[in-house]
């Protein structure tokens, strides 16, 4: 590799380098090989970059050898780089008068030469964008693809669920602060009864057969969505989609680890890196990232808090004033209530702001961040925590709903279908209460029905507590349902 020269030395040998890095850098092109000097030390320093790392060390080969692998080199030609940069660091050691060391460089390659390995990681990467369009399809939900659409969508967003989970999974169990979780399970509540999230005749078959099902079922609509996972799929498929996203997002490989305790055959090299501890609270930042950059092209709700003195219209006329496309996409909620007030002896009905300074905006997420660009002297929008750098705050489906039924005024995203013909509700029934409020979930028994002008409200008797006796409480017909 190296002509005539038993060690390399620096263009400048006043001083030595004590560090292998200040060594490398010392060095001309004349004393490298073309491939250390075009492809070997070039690689090498964008994993540096990347990494934000000063120092080399064993940490930095394993990271370099990780992007190497995800870049697509063979096994071959990564065992050619890093073997002549350990011929280098050992010409660096004997230069600087240091012991010989190749602990630094034991790195065990073997075992991802698989082909299949390799394929597996390239339809990984292929199936990105095709999972970006899953995450939007638009389906009926008494299609009979919807339920194992949202199955999926649960699987990508949770890499922690398992298939006897998503068997097992009922309305009432604890989940994961993740909006996009909260409204995949809102989304399959067809009926106040319901106990199972995803319906998969629980009860009538064992679980066995369900999960065989649901994973053929799974395969054929990733399929229909434009996924390949090529002759093999499994719960590791969808979870091989999560981890390229994750890498995407550079979300680190070691919070990668820490999050996951089996790695898919498609990401084994990960590996070589230790797994970092990850909080609980990471963990979810982590879920939120990758999912709002699957669904970063779905519309969603987002929140502006408007700084002084600024109302919608200011933000509605700077994005026409700047000629952005955004104001051809952007929809507002900015609910407002009349009220009356004295003025010049005379009481006059005025419209006030039901929450004042907070505009509500639809919009897909990809869009929020050049949307601030414009905007950001005159307002500010919420993020998921207080780092700047946090994802901005999606607010659920289900929750925006609730929040205009209670203020009693819609978006025009809000669909009013009736979705049932259920028997008339009388005095004696139990009923479960759907308003988003405290009882939200109880049940209640009718006492009384009050009709005025077609308009029924149920005078309703909640049960009584150890601690506590609830007064009646009267809802309208649209936040109730019959047990």
């Amino acid at each position: 590799m190296f002509q005539d020269k038993d060690t390399i030395k620096p263009e400048n040998n006043e001083d030595k380098p004590n560090d292998f890095l200040d060594y490398v850098n010392s060095l001309g092109s004349d004393n490298l090989s073309e491939m250390l000097a075009s492809r070997v030390i070039p690689s090498l320093r964008l994993t540096l970059r990347r990494h934000d790392i000063s120092v080399f060390s064993e940490t930095s080969l394993r990271l370099w050898i990780v992007d190497m692998m995800l870049a697509g080199h063979k096994i071959s030609t990564i065992k050619r780089y890093t073997g002549a940069l350990h011929t280098l660091y050992k010409e660096w050691r004997v230069f600087s008068g240091l012991d010989p060391d190749d602990t630094v460089f034991s790195v065990p390659l073997g075992g991802f030469e698989s082909e299949a390995n390799v394929r597996r990681l390239k339809e990984t990467e292929s199936n990105l964008e095709a999972a970006e369009r899953f995450a939007k399809m638009p389906l009926k939900p008494d299609s009979p693809s919807f339920v194992y659409n949202k199955a999926f969508q649960y699987l990508l967003f949770d890499p922690f669920v398992k298939l006897r989970d998503i068997v097992s999974m009922k309305f009432s169990d604890p989940r994961p602060d993740c909006p996009h979780l909260e409204d995949i399970v809102t989304s399959m509540r067809d009926a106040p009864q319901a106990k199972y999230v995803f319906p998969l005749q629980q009860g009538k078959r064992r679980e066995p057969a369900i999960i065989r099902d649901l994973l053929s079922e799974l395969h054929a609509a990733g399929r229909r969505a434009g996924l390949k996972f090529g002759e093999i799929f499994s719960r590791e498929s969808i979870t091989s989609i999560w981890i390229a996203t994750a890498i995407r997002e550079e979300i680190s490989y070691e919070e990668i680890r820490g999050m996951l305790p089996v790695i898919p055959a498609a990401f084994s090299f990960l590996s070589l890196v230790t797994a970092a501890e990850v909080s609980e609270g990471r963990k979810i930042e982590i879920l939120n990232i990758v999912a709002c950059s699957i669904t970063n092209k779905n519309p969603g709700w987002f929140v502006l808090r408007l700084r002084s003195g600024v109302t919608p219209e200011r933000i509605s006329e700077r994005l026409k004033e700047k000629g952005s496309p955004i104001h051809r996409q952007i929809r507002y909620y900015y609910p407002l209530r009349s009220i009356r007030k004295a003025e010049k002896k005379k009481v006059i009905s005025v419209n006030v702001p039901v929450l004042p300074g907070l505009l509500f905006f639809r919009l897909p997420y990809d869009r929020v961040a050049p949307l601030m660009s414009v905007i950001g002297d005159l307002a500010w929008c919420y993020r998921t925590s207080a780092n700047p750098e946090s994802p901005y705050s999606v607010i659920p489906q289900a929750e925006m709903r609730i929040f205009q039924r209670c203020v009693g005024m819609f978006t025009e995203d809000v669909e009013m279908d009736i979705v049932s013909q259920l028997p008339p509700l009388n005095i004696g029934d139990e009923v479960i209460i759907e308003d988003g409020s405290i009882f939200d979930g109880k049940i209640a028994t009718i006492r009384k029905v009050r009709n005025v002008d077609g308009t029924l409200t149920y005078t309703l008797r909640l049960s009584d507590t150890a601690y506590i006796k609830f007064r009646d409480v009267s809802l309208p017909a649209s936040h109730i349902s019959k047990v």
